[in-house]
């Protein structure tokens, strides 16, 4: 299944900024979604921690397209 990341909408932009302000790479954003612990917050909404840092997204999957869609929140540092 491909792993898309949608950095397009308004709430990844917040994103964006929260993970300059943190240090965090885009690539280390992907190492999060795809190996960190995932946590279920909402309905499709996932937090994933990895290292020193957790993300928070909206996933959205399409099985017909066999692809993952990730809408990304924000990024937090624990």
């Amino acid at each position: 299944m491909k792993l898309v990341i949608n950095w397009k909408l308004k709430r990844a932009k917040h994103a964006l900024e929260r993970s300059i302000l943190r240090g965090i790479s885009q690539n280390e954003f992907r190492f999060a979604i795809l190996k960190g612990k995932k946590t279920k917050q909402k309905k499709n909404i996932y937090e994933a921690f990895a290292r020193f840092y957790s993300v928070v997204y909206e996933e959205k999957i399409y099985k017909a397209q066999q692809i993952r869609k990730i809408n990304p929140i924000t990024v937090k540092l624990w």
